[in-house]
Protein backbone atom coordinates (compact mmCIF):
# COMPACT_ATOMS: atom_id res chain seq x y z
CA UNK A 1 0.00 0.00 0.00
CA UNK A 2 1.48 3.46 -1.19
CA UNK A 3 0.06 6.30 0.19
CA UNK A 4 -0.02 9.89 -0.64
CA UNK A 5 -0.36 13.26 1.46
CA UNK A 6 -2.40 16.22 -0.71
CA UNK A 7 -1.11 19.23 2.55
CA UNK A 8 2.15 19.27 3.63
CA UNK A 9 1.02 21.03 6.98
CA UNK A 10 1.32 20.15 10.32
CA UNK A 11 -0.86 16.79 10.08
CA UNK A 12 0.33 15.52 7.13
CA UNK A 13 4.22 16.03 7.62
CA UNK A 14 3.55 14.41 11.06
CA UNK A 15 1.59 11.69 10.04
CA UNK A 16 3.33 11.02 7.20
CA UNK A 17 6.93 10.42 9.17
CA UNK A 18 5.15 8.60 11.63
CA UNK A 19 3.92 6.28 8.84
CA UNK A 20 6.99 5.90 7.29
CA UNK A 21 8.84 5.02 10.81
CA UNK A 22 6.35 2.57 11.06
CA UNK A 23 7.48 0.85 7.70
CA UNK A 24 4.54 2.23 5.69
CA UNK A 25 5.54 3.43 2.13
CA UNK A 26 5.00 6.95 1.27
CA UNK A 27 5.23 7.99 -2.25
CA UNK A 28 5.36 11.71 -1.29
CA UNK A 29 3.40 15.41 -0.86
CA UNK A 30 1.31 16.71 -3.89
CA UNK A 31 0.85 20.89 -2.29
CA UNK A 32 -0.33 23.65 -4.02
CA UNK A 33 3.13 25.59 -1.89
CA UNK A 34 6.26 24.05 -3.87
CA UNK A 35 8.17 24.72 -1.11
CA UNK A 36 5.99 23.27 1.59
CA UNK A 37 6.24 19.90 -0.45
CA UNK A 38 10.20 20.05 -1.03
CA UNK A 39 10.18 20.62 2.78
CA UNK A 40 7.60 17.85 3.17
CA UNK A 41 8.96 15.68 1.30
CA UNK A 42 12.88 16.23 2.24
CA UNK A 43 11.42 15.19 6.00
CA UNK A 44 10.15 12.55 4.81
CA UNK A 45 12.80 11.33 2.35
CA UNK A 46 10.12 11.07 0.04
CA UNK A 47 9.13 12.90 -3.74
CA UNK A 48 7.61 15.81 -3.69
CA UNK A 49 4.86 16.07 -6.49
CA UNK A 50 4.18 19.33 -8.69
CA UNK A 51 0.66 17.98 -9.70
CA UNK A 52 -2.11 16.21 -8.17
CA UNK A 53 -2.63 13.51 -11.59
CA UNK A 54 0.91 12.36 -10.65
CA UNK A 55 0.70 11.88 -6.87
CA UNK A 56 -2.67 9.86 -7.89
CA UNK A 57 -1.60 8.10 -10.35
CA UNK A 58 1.41 6.87 -8.01
CA UNK A 59 -0.67 6.00 -4.58
CA UNK A 60 -3.21 3.21 -3.49
CA UNK A 61 -4.11 5.56 -1.14
CA UNK A 62 -4.30 9.32 -1.16
CA UNK A 63 -5.13 10.95 2.50
CA UNK A 64 -6.35 14.73 2.45
CA UNK A 65 -4.54 16.95 5.20
CA UNK A 66 -5.76 20.06 4.47
CA UNK A 67 -7.62 22.23 6.29
CA UNK A 68 -11.49 20.97 6.84
CA UNK A 69 -12.64 24.14 4.46
CA UNK A 70 -10.48 23.15 1.64
CA UNK A 71 -11.45 19.47 1.71
CA UNK A 72 -14.68 20.07 -0.52
CA UNK A 73 -12.15 21.61 -2.90
CA UNK A 74 -9.18 18.98 -3.04
CA UNK A 75 -11.99 16.35 -3.40
CA UNK A 76 -13.71 18.14 -6.50
CA UNK A 77 -10.09 18.02 -8.14
CA UNK A 78 -10.25 14.45 -7.06
CA UNK A 79 -13.40 13.94 -9.03
CA UNK A 80 -11.89 14.57 -12.22
CA UNK A 81 -8.89 12.01 -12.00
CA UNK A 82 -8.59 8.15 -11.90
CA UNK A 83 -10.12 7.51 -8.55
CA UNK A 84 -12.34 4.71 -8.41
CA UNK A 85 -10.08 2.02 -6.85
CA UNK A 86 -7.87 4.53 -4.51
CA UNK A 87 -8.61 4.25 -0.85
CA UNK A 88 -9.38 8.64 -0.22
CA UNK A 89 -9.10 9.94 3.26
CA UNK A 90 -9.35 12.62 5.58
CA UNK A 91 -7.86 13.63 9.02
CA UNK A 92 -10.69 16.02 10.06
CA UNK A 93 -11.92 15.21 13.18
CA UNK A 94 -15.18 16.96 12.69
CA UNK A 95 -16.50 15.86 8.74
CA UNK A 96 -17.01 12.10 8.00
CA UNK A 97 -15.79 9.98 4.74
CA UNK A 98 -19.34 11.81 3.41
CA UNK A 99 -17.88 14.62 1.75
CA UNK A 100 -16.22 12.18 -0.70
CA UNK A 101 -19.49 11.29 -2.23
CA UNK A 102 -20.33 12.42 -5.94
CA UNK A 103 -23.85 12.61 -7.08
CA UNK A 104 -24.60 11.68 -4.08
CA UNK A 105 -23.22 8.54 -3.84
CA UNK A 106 -20.24 8.06 -1.07
CA UNK A 107 -16.86 6.92 -2.58
CA UNK A 108 -16.58 3.80 -2.02
CA UNK A 109 -12.92 3.47 -0.64
CA UNK A 110 -13.49 6.77 1.61
CA UNK A 111 -12.45 6.93 5.23
CA UNK A 112 -11.50 9.93 7.81
CA UNK A 113 -8.71 8.97 10.44
CA UNK A 114 -8.14 10.76 13.59
CA UNK A 115 -5.09 11.63 15.63
CA UNK A 116 -6.48 12.53 19.54
CA UNK A 117 -3.27 14.31 19.35
CA UNK A 118 -2.59 18.51 19.49
CA UNK A 119 -0.40 18.63 16.27
CA UNK A 120 1.28 22.14 16.71
CA UNK A 121 4.38 21.66 14.47
CA UNK A 122 5.29 20.35 11.30
CA UNK A 123 8.35 18.37 12.28
CA UNK A 124 8.62 17.38 15.89
CA UNK A 125 5.23 16.21 17.13
CA UNK A 126 5.60 12.61 15.11
CA UNK A 127 8.06 11.86 17.88
CA UNK A 128 4.66 11.24 20.27
CA UNK A 129 2.63 9.89 17.98
CA UNK A 130 3.42 6.13 18.99
CA UNK A 131 1.78 6.76 22.36
CA UNK A 132 -1.67 8.43 20.28
CA UNK A 133 -5.16 6.77 19.93
CA UNK A 134 -6.56 7.24 16.87
CA UNK A 135 -10.52 6.91 15.26
CA UNK A 136 -11.75 5.89 12.08
CA UNK A 137 -14.80 6.21 10.38
CA UNK A 138 -15.67 4.80 6.82
CA UNK A 139 -18.52 2.45 5.72
CA UNK A 140 -18.63 -0.90 8.19
CA UNK A 141 -18.06 -2.88 4.71
CA UNK A 142 -14.37 -1.43 4.45
CA UNK A 143 -13.51 -1.24 8.21
CA UNK A 144 -11.70 -4.96 8.42
CA UNK A 145 -9.58 -3.60 5.17
CA UNK A 146 -8.35 -0.52 6.61
CA UNK A 147 -7.57 -1.93 9.85
CA UNK A 148 -5.44 -4.22 8.21
CA UNK A 149 -4.01 -1.44 6.11
CA UNK A 150 -3.12 0.31 9.24
CA UNK A 151 -1.97 -2.41 11.72
CA UNK A 152 1.66 -0.96 11.37
CA UNK A 153 0.98 1.50 13.12
CA UNK A 154 0.00 -0.26 16.40
CA UNK A 155 -1.71 2.08 18.06
CA UNK A 156 -5.17 2.15 19.53
CA UNK A 157 -7.78 2.59 16.93
CA UNK A 158 -11.44 2.61 17.92
CA UNK A 159 -14.55 2.67 15.14
CA UNK A 160 -16.30 6.04 15.04
CA UNK A 161 -20.39 5.93 13.74
CA UNK A 162 -20.05 9.02 11.47
CA UNK A 163 -23.59 10.12 13.13
CA UNK A 164 -20.96 10.57 16.35
CA UNK A 165 -18.14 12.54 14.89
CA UNK A 166 -19.51 16.49 15.95
CA UNK A 167 -20.27 15.13 19.28
CA UNK A 168 -16.92 13.46 19.42
CA UNK A 169 -15.36 16.59 17.81
CA UNK A 170 -16.46 18.79 20.84
CA UNK A 171 -14.97 16.41 23.49
CA UNK A 172 -11.62 16.68 21.61
CA UNK A 173 -12.01 20.40 21.82
CA UNK A 174 -13.26 20.37 25.53
CA UNK A 175 -9.89 18.48 26.36
CA UNK A 176 -7.41 20.03 24.28
CA UNK A 177 -8.49 23.35 22.79
CA UNK A 178 -10.78 24.84 25.94
CA UNK A 179 -8.22 23.52 28.87
CA UNK A 180 -5.90 26.21 27.07
CA UNK A 181 -8.25 28.98 28.01
CA UNK A 182 -8.97 27.28 31.62
CA UNK A 183 -4.87 27.42 31.98
CA UNK A 184 -5.04 31.43 30.55
CA UNK A 185 -7.78 32.28 33.54
CA UNK A 186 -4.71 31.01 35.96
CA UNK A 187 -2.37 32.81 34.46
CA UNK A 188 -4.16 35.54 34.34
CA UNK A 189 -5.41 35.54 38.14
CA UNK A 190 -1.66 34.95 39.36
CA UNK A 191 -0.56 37.98 37.51
CA UNK A 192 -3.56 39.81 39.49
CA UNK A 193 -1.59 38.70 42.61
CA UNK A 194 1.35 40.81 42.08
CA UNK A 195 3.55 37.84 41.24
CA UNK A 196 6.34 38.67 38.56
CA UNK A 197 5.59 37.71 35.32
CA UNK A 198 8.12 34.81 34.88
CA UNK A 199 6.37 33.13 37.99
CA UNK A 200 3.36 33.47 37.25
CA UNK A 201 4.15 31.67 33.50
CA UNK A 202 6.02 28.59 35.15
CA UNK A 203 4.98 27.97 38.71
CA UNK A 204 2.24 26.44 37.40
CA UNK A 205 3.49 23.72 35.27
CA UNK A 206 3.59 21.29 38.08
CA UNK A 207 0.71 21.52 39.76
CA UNK A 208 -0.98 21.78 35.98
CA UNK A 209 1.12 18.60 34.54
CA UNK A 210 1.30 16.62 37.45
CA UNK A 211 -2.70 17.02 37.38
CA UNK A 212 -2.84 15.83 34.04
CA UNK A 213 -1.23 12.73 34.68
CA UNK A 214 -3.19 11.80 37.84
CA UNK A 215 -6.48 11.57 35.75
CA UNK A 216 -4.39 9.87 32.85
CA UNK A 217 -3.41 7.93 35.74
CA UNK A 218 -6.20 6.78 38.33
CA UNK A 219 -8.84 8.60 36.55
CA UNK A 220 -11.34 11.36 37.24
CA UNK A 221 -12.90 10.52 39.90
CA UNK A 222 -9.55 9.12 41.90
CA UNK A 223 -7.80 12.14 41.06
CA UNK A 224 -10.30 14.70 42.32
CA UNK A 225 -8.83 17.35 45.20
CA UNK A 226 -10.43 20.12 46.33
CA UNK A 227 -12.47 22.42 47.91
CA UNK A 228 -15.38 20.93 46.40
CA UNK A 229 -14.61 17.35 46.79
CA UNK A 230 -14.16 18.01 50.89
CA UNK A 231 -17.14 20.25 50.71
CA UNK A 232 -15.42 23.15 51.91
CA UNK A 233 -18.56 25.59 51.16
CA UNK A 234 -16.31 28.69 53.02
CA UNK A 235 -13.46 28.26 50.80
CA UNK A 236 -15.34 28.15 47.78
CA UNK A 237 -17.58 31.56 49.23
CA UNK A 238 -14.22 33.63 49.26
CA UNK A 239 -13.17 32.27 45.89
CA UNK A 240 -16.52 33.71 44.64
CA UNK A 241 -16.03 37.16 46.48
CA UNK A 242 -12.30 37.67 45.31
CA UNK A 243 -12.10 36.24 41.32
CA UNK A 244 -13.67 39.11 38.72
CA UNK A 245 -17.40 39.09 37.93
CA UNK A 246 -17.10 38.25 34.38
CA UNK A 247 -15.25 34.77 35.93
CA UNK A 248 -17.99 34.07 38.38
CA UNK A 249 -19.69 31.93 36.33
CA UNK A 250 -17.38 29.91 34.92
CA UNK A 251 -16.44 29.25 38.32
CA UNK A 252 -19.53 28.34 39.57
CA UNK A 253 -20.30 26.16 36.41
CA UNK A 254 -17.05 24.11 36.85
CA UNK A 255 -18.21 23.41 40.66
CA UNK A 256 -20.99 22.25 39.70
CA UNK A 257 -19.34 19.18 37.56
CA UNK A 258 -16.87 18.93 40.28
CA UNK A 259 -19.83 18.46 42.71
CA UNK A 260 -21.82 15.63 40.56
CA UNK A 261 -17.94 14.14 40.49
CA UNK A 262 -17.57 14.71 44.20
CA UNK A 263 -20.69 12.80 44.99
CA UNK A 264 -20.02 9.98 42.58
CA UNK A 265 -16.79 9.81 44.43
CA UNK A 266 -18.01 9.84 48.01
CA UNK A 267 -21.88 8.56 47.86
CA UNK A 268 -22.61 8.78 51.71
CA UNK A 269 -21.41 12.88 52.12
CA UNK A 270 -23.98 15.11 52.19
CA UNK A 271 -22.86 18.18 49.53
CA UNK A 272 -26.29 19.51 49.99
CA UNK A 273 -25.05 22.70 50.98
CA UNK A 274 -22.74 23.54 48.90
CA UNK A 275 -24.96 23.03 46.06
CA UNK A 276 -26.95 25.34 47.58
CA UNK A 277 -24.16 27.84 47.37
CA UNK A 278 -22.98 26.90 43.96
CA UNK A 279 -26.95 27.74 42.78
CA UNK A 280 -26.61 30.95 40.13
Amino acid sequence: MIIGFIGAGKVGCTLAKYFSLCGMQIAGFYSRSYEHAKEASDFTQSQHYTSLPELVNDCDCILVTVPDGQIVTVWQELCQLSIANKWIGHCSGLLTSHIFSQHKVVHPFAFSLHPLYAIYDRFSCYTAMSGISFTLEANENIIPQLQTILAPLNNPLAILPASKKTLYHAACVMLSNQVIALVQIGVDLFKQCTLDAEFSEQAWHALFLGNANNIGKVGVINALTGPVERGDIETIKQHIMAIPDELKPIYLQLSTILLNISRTKHPNKDYRQLELELLP
